[in-house]
């Protein structure tokens, strides 16, 4: 048998059930099991070279024993243990399977909802405080007969400071959110590996020793009946 590596990445998802995630990459499973190259290789955008040194993947929730048996599991953290002939493979489809995920038209839609809202929030916010500070220079600098004066109620640059402050950190949250706006993120990704995972040398050896032993007392067992029908006969 050929040698092969495995190693895992474990991934944690945003508010998505996990069965939609393992459906996806069962699907990818058994396009490697049918040795499915050409569609595996469009899916993870990677070559049919490369997708023929993909001996095998698999999909573990990590908290599937954590919630009744009732319960939908969402936003849990997965692992997809991965086993390929080329472990150098391991760097370039640990963002592939990542991409392939997030590509998703379902996750992409929700991604892109959620985008559009944070992008017109932090606009707002930011037109917010442009307005603030724009007052907060008038009562610094004021001018004419108003002077402090708004509709009759006086400005307190204490407070416009204030909600300057709390508006900006709201803005800082948002932009912060927009960074990590992704359905799919990773935890511990793909370790390399020097040392194949198999085949077991010494597994292969063990069964193969029953095997021959198994065949050896057959034979032996043949043999000795054929002596005393022999001898029978005699």
């Amino acid at each position: 048998m050929k040698p092969y590596y495995t190693s895992s990445m474990t991934l944690v998802l945003a508010n998505i059930r996990n069965e939609f995630i393992e459906d996806q990459l069962n699907k990818l499973s058994e396009m490697i099991e049918e040795d499915n190259f050409e569609a595996v290789a469009e899916r993870l955008d990677i070559t049919p070279a490369s997708a023929k040194e993909i001996k095998e993947m698999k999909f573990i929730n990590l908290d599937q024993d954590r919630v009744e048996e009732d319960s939908v599991l969402t936003g849990s953290p997965f692992r997809i243990e991965l086993s390929i002939y080329n472990p150098e493979l391991f760097d370039s489809l640990e963002p592939a399977i990542t991409t392939y995920l997030e590509n998703n038209r379902y996750f992409a839609r929700q991604k892109r909802i959620k985008q559009k809202q944070v992008e017109n929030m932090i606009s707002k916010l930011k037109g917010e405080i442009s307005s603030i500070d724009s007052m907060k220079t008038s009562v610094s600098e004021p001018r004419g007969p108003v002077n402090g004066f708004v509709y009759g109620q006086p400005i307190d640059p204490t407070n416009l400071y204030k909600q300057s402050i709390t508006m900006y950190k709201e803005q800082v949250d948002l932009e912060a959110d927009l960074e990590k706006l992704a359905n799919v993120e990773i935890v511990t990704g793909f370790i390399p590996r020097l040392k194949p995972t198999g085949p077991s040398l010494s597994r292969f050896l063990g069964i193969g020793g029953l095997i021959g032993l198994l065949i050896g007392t057959g034979v032996a067992i043949n043999l000795e009946s054929k002596k005393r029908r022999r001898a029978g006969l005699a």
